[in-house]
């Protein structure tokens, strides 16, 4: 039995029982993308709820005391709160009723209210939709509770890796004061956030192994990495599935992990490339699928919007980067936000105390996160918006991506150097 209070290694039941829920999560979305029956798909979803049973009543996992009732407060919230959010509601819930009421994913490609992205992938979506085929009507409440389940995955991968009760606890309270509220209102940028820390912590221990910091018994590490193979396959599909954010997360990560290869001079194996590769396939179809049908992501313009790539770009850029205004607008809403300014300086702190022991990794987390805000500020800077309204209106649901993969790290190799 793995003894959470005092691990050495991962743990690999919990890993397994992740890559089971992920599995069955991407299941649901391809028997929608097929139009399997909705027995099928019924039958999926109470696999994932068999899987979550178990967890809380498997002897291997019985130490997990905080997060079972994390996960519980979780559902309870989910459950016991109404859908308020713009995006939560005329969205995310709105795809997600579209999807049920039609009887199809492809729902959206009739080009209806285009304004409402109808070219973001609809992986959560999709599950709230079968949720809604189960109880046989829709209502707004119940079908966003899905999402605690699409999280699962990530939050055991999370907890499997970190050394104990107290560092299982701390990070679980930084859940709840950094991402909280968007993973139990309907939102899904707390999944975008969760899953981009997870899929770093998997690329990382799959592709650099023998530089891992959480487990030291690398002959355990290649007896289960079939195991993290798959389980980074289906949380990258996830991932990638759930936003256009998390798609551009996913390259990221890979680019920088065969970049890391290269420069340190390791050789990239047949492995890690097929990696590479099937993570995208899904999120590639879906792509092809939606041009083919004429429905575009909103960088290539919506309706009357100017599109965010386009002739117009560049010269948006140059005209924004020659206001000093727009600077401070940029820095004030991406940088001096509270919750930034904590998670940097915690990862500061967790750097001064184990640095040295932790160069990897650290370099890793670092060249993810400021590749992704200068993604960010690029973004705003061309943006065909009001570059204010823009800010203001979106940057409380991307910084959380930046903010939680420098607080998990952080607590994952400090508390791990303090044992």
């Amino acid at each position: 039995m793995y003894n959470v209070k005092n691990s050495v290694e991962p743990d690999w039941n919990l890993i397994f029982l992740s890559c089971l829920i992920s599995f069955c999560i991407f299941l649901n979305y391809f028997f929608w993308s097929v139009n399997f029956d909705q027995i099928i798909k019924s039958i999926n979803f109470f696999t994932i709820l068999f899987f979550l049973f178990y967890f809380f009543i498997g002897k291997e996992f019985k130490n997990y005391n905080y997060l079972r009732l994390f996960i519980i407060s979780l559902l309870v919230l989910s459950l016991g709160s109404v859908t308020v959010d713009w995006d939560a509601r005329s969205m995310w819930a709105f795809h997600a009723k579209r999807i049920f009421l039609d009887d199809n994913l492809y729902a959206g490609f009739d080009k209806y209210m285009p304004g409402l992205m109808n070219a973001y992938p609809l992986l959560p979506a999709s599950l709230s939709a079968t949720l809604a085929q189960i109880i046989g009507h829709w209502n707004e409440i119940y079908p966003k509770s899905t999402n605690i389940l699409v999280l699962l995955p990530a939050l055991f991968v999370q907890c499997s890796f970190l050394k104990n009760n107290k560092s299982i606890l701390l990070w679980l309270m930084f859940i709840l004061l950094f991402t909280g509220r968007a993973l139990v209102s309907g939102l899904v940028d707390g999944l975008v956030a969760m899953y981009f820390v997870t899929n770093c912590l998997i690329i990382y221990n799959l592709f650099f192994e023998e530089n891992s910091i959480y487990g030291r018994n690398l002959q355990e590490i290649n007896k289960n990495k079939n195991i993290l193979f798959f389980l980074g396959i289906f949380c990258g599909i996830i991932l990638s599935l759930l936003k256009n954010e998390g798609l551009v997360m996913v390259i990221l990560l890979l680019l920088s992990a065969f970049l890391f290869k290269i420069y340190l001079k390791k050789k990239i194996k047949k492995r890690e490339i097929i990696f590479g590769i099937l993570v995208f396939i899904p999120i590639f179809i879906w792509k092809l699928l939606a041009t083919y049908n004429g429905v575009y992501p909103p960088y290539l313009g919506t309706g009357n919007v100017e599109p965010l790539i386009g002739l117009n770009s560049f010269d948006r850029i140059i005209l924004r980067l020659s206001e000093i205004n727009n600077y401070k607008l940029v820095f004030k809403y991406l940088l001096l936000n509270e919750k930034f300014i904590i998670a940097f300086l915690i990862f500061l702190f967790s750097i001064y105390k184990s640095f040295e022991k932790n160069k990897l990794i650290y370099s890793f987390v670092i060249a993810n996160a400021l590749i992704y805000y200068i993604v960010l500020y690029i973004v705003y800077f061309s943006t065909p918006y009001d570059l204010y309204w823009h800010l203001s209106s979106s940057s409380t649901r991307v910084m959380p991506s930046i903010v939680m993969i420098l607080i998990f790290f952080s607590v994952s190799t400090f508390m791990k150097n303090k044992e």
